[in-house]
């Protein structure tokens, strides 16, 4: 080639490269081609046929592929890939310019390489300190979790090995453990209560019991004489001992019964408390022969424990005959509310001890002479809270006492007339 003809051709050639406009080959390097002119960066165009010119100051000529071809002879598409020049990674694209050419444009990837080594020490030192800041955040959090935990351990411990129910956690949360140390509290002062409740009935009882075994006492001491007592001295003696022996098994009875109510409460049942009240009125027609019971009731469904409302039922009819002169009538109603009242015409409650009359133990003054242990109405006041009922008793505006049961009732069953009345007993002493 002459002289003259290299010149026309790097002319022609620098021509051709001056009218590429990088910027518009592809989108993914636009912003890429300012950048063009530095070093490491390279530029050529190629034919349909793969013949390839680039810049005369450029050393070294790109890859030529079929696929390059192939755009350049389609005048339409693009390819990137990544390739080693000169020893050096480099991204090459491949695209179409109009006339059947192509252009490749290579862009050396130390730069990627540096960012990319640059974002891994950054997300490396922000992963090391993000660790660092969860197991610190961790550890303060453990220890504002745990230390209530140990609190109520220790708590638990040391009521263990005291036996102290009076000891009490600090409340001063209001989160899960918060509420969990409430409730410890509310179960240590439900014991501690139930634990006085014990000592308090077996002090009692120990003190009521003293009486009649030492009547008991003396009484068998007489029969060491009995050859020496006249049969009437020798029947009243032996009639004293068996009244004495049923005072005491009543007294262990009603103890048991109280103790029971201690108890955690079984499973409550569908009760008839109409049908509980007809038992209990004939049974206390057979043990008060010389009075008169008249019972007005309605059919009535509660929720309970049958024997213990059974119990407090007889209780208050023994109460009402007890007091009750020979003849006199007890009157029993139940209403269709779950009202229970039964009234009797004895003397009255004393207006003093009206708010003692439930305690356990407690016995008026008028009362003393009669036989019992001073215990029955404390058991009705234990079955009521039991059955969440409540329970008073009253002087009667008519002379005697009133005493009323009120159930929370749950069905009524409509079998029976509410005004019905039934006289269980109507004998006399004459």
């Amino acid at each position: 080639m002459a002289a003259g003809e290299g010149g026309d051709e790097r002319r022609r050639q620098a021509r051709d490269l001056s009218r590429v406009d990088i910027a518009r080959l592809a989108p993914r390097f636009r912003r890429a081609a300012p950048r063009f002119g530095v070093p490491g960066s390279y530029l050529q165009i190629i034919g349909p046929t793969g013949t390839a010119r680039h810049p005369t100051d450029q050393q070294v000529s790109l890859p030529v592929l079929a696929s390059d071809r192939a755009i350049a002879k389609a005048g339409k598409g693009e390819t990137i890939r990544d390739i080693s020049l000169a020893g050096k990674p480099v991204r090459l694209l491949t695209a179409a310019l109009p006339g059947g050419r192509a252009v490749q444009i290579a862009l050396p990837l130390s730069d990627v390489d540096s960012q990319l080594h640059r974002l891994a020490l950054i997300l490396g030192g922000v992963g090391v300190a993000g660790l660092a800041a969860a197991g610190g955040l961790a550890a303060y959090l453990g220890r504002r979790t745990l230390t209530p935990v140990a609190r109520l351990t220790a708590a638990a411990e040391q009521v263990a090995a005291t036996r102290d129910l009076a000891h009490r956690i600090a409340e001063d949360r209001t989160d899960e453990l918060g509420r969990l140390a409430i409730s410890f509290n509310t179960m240590l002062e439900a014991l501690q209560k139930s634990q006085s409740a014990q000592r308090q009935l077996v002090a009692d009882a120990s003190h009521e019991l003293r009486t009649p075994l030492a009547s008991l006492r003396t009484n068998v001491e007489v029969l060491h004489r009995v050859a020496e007592l006249d049969p009437a001295d020798r029947d009243a003696v032996l009639r004293s001992i068996v009244t004495q022996l049923e005072e005491l098994a009543s007294l262990v009875g009603d103890v048991v019964e109280l103790a029971r109510g201690e108890e955690p409460t079984p499973e409550l049942a569908d009760v008839r408390l109409d049908q509980l009240l007809t038992h209990a009125v004939e049974r206390a027609r057979r043990h008060w022969p010389a009075l008169t019971f008249t019972a007005r009731q309605a059919p009535v469904l509660v929720r309970g424990i049958a024997a213990r409302l059974d119990r407090a039922i007889s209780n208050l009819l023994d109460n009402a005959a007890k007091f009750s002169p020979p003849g006199a009538m007890v009157a029993v109603e139940l209403g269709i509310e779950g009202t229970l009242t039964v009234t009797d015409h004895g003397p009255g409650i004393d207006e003093a001890d009206l708010p003692n009359v439930f305690d356990r133990f407690f016995r008026s003054a008028d009362a003393r002479r009669l036989p019992g242990s001073g215990l029955g109405l404390a058991i009705v006041k234990q079955v009521a809270d039991a059955h969440g009922a409540t329970v008073r008793l009253a002087n009667n505006p008519g002379g005697g006492a009133r005493a009323e049961l009120r159930m929370p009732v749950i069905t009524l069953a409509g079998d029976r007339d509410e005004g019905e009345v039934l006289t269980l007993s109507t004998r006399e002493i004459r």
